[in-house]
């Protein structure tokens, strides 16, 4: 039973990876990324081989763009498919509603962390040819990109299972914006103390704290990050995907189709 249900989950995953490829403005967006951090090679003569000025501008035009296609496939997921009718035909099947997040964000992720690594190679072979070393603290970087981009989709998905695509990636740009911003208004707020200080900190343990997965300053400067924050960063996104997840597929279940 274990196995039929990994199948279907796989199959579901499958067709969702598909999809989310075949999107022409995908292929648009991961262009723009892909020329954006070739342009590293141009910024380097321009700048007579600075690294820090290569790496940042090539981290950023990565995490940009991996950024933007995660909103932009994530927002749709389930919705779109209410709207085509195409779940009706998926849940006609004996396909829990729970199976389905699942295998909806894992061939999500798929598609996102398929785009991003081809940006992330051709970022890494700039870094190599300009300075003949491979950039160990950006692959870093990049892999904490791919927990934040985990998490981002589980929050997608979250939001999908009950909001439109429009109201979904403004709730998402909402929830990235802040999410980078909360411990700097964590700091402030105890400086005042009080009671903004207790709803400061309860909201900064009840959004996604995005700040952990940005490592790319210290990148920048050559700063080693700790093993303990990379594997916490790490599970952080794990364990917070997992309850978005669950809870998305509560919803789902309770909605009328």
């Amino acid at each position: 039973m274990l196995r039929n249900r990994i199948k279907k989950i796989i199959s579901i995953s499958i067709n969702t990876f598909r999809e989310a490829i075949r999107d022409k403005i995908l292929y648009t967006l991961f262009g723009f990324g892909f020329f954006l951090i070739l342009a590293d090679l141009f910024l380097a003569k321009v700048s007579l081989g600075d690294m820090a000025m290569i790496k940042s501008f090539g981290l950023a035009g990565l995490y940009f763009f991996g950024l933007v296609i995660s909103v932009f496939l994530g927002a749709s997921i389930i919705y779109k498919e209410i709207e085509k009718r195409t779940l009706y035909f998926v849940l006609s099947k004996p396909v829990s509603r729970f199976d389905v997040v699942i295998g909806k964000f894992l061939g999500l992720f798929s598609a996102i962390f398929l785009t991003t690594s081809l940006m992330a190679i051709v970022y890494l072979l700039v870094i190599f040819y300009e300075s003949k070393a491979f950039d160990y603290l950006g692959s870093l970087a990049i892999i904490l990109q791919f927990a934040e981009q985990a998490l981002l989709v589980s929050l997608l998905i979250f939001f999908s299972s009950f909001m439109s695509p429009l109201t979904a990636t403004l709730s998402a740009i909402i929830v990235i914006f802040t999410g980078h911003l909360l411990e700097a208004v964590l700091a402030s707020a105890e400086m005042i103390g009080g009671s903004i200080y207790i709803m400061a900190k309860s909201f900064y343990y009840f959004m996604p704290n995005l700040a952990k997965f940005d490592i790319r300053n210290l990148v920048v400067h050559n700063i080693t990050i700790a093993q303990s924050e990379f594997w916490t960063a790490i599970g952080y996104s794990a364990t917070y995907s997992a309850l978005l997840i669950i809870v998305a597929s509560l919803i789902f279940r309770k909605r009328e189709l």
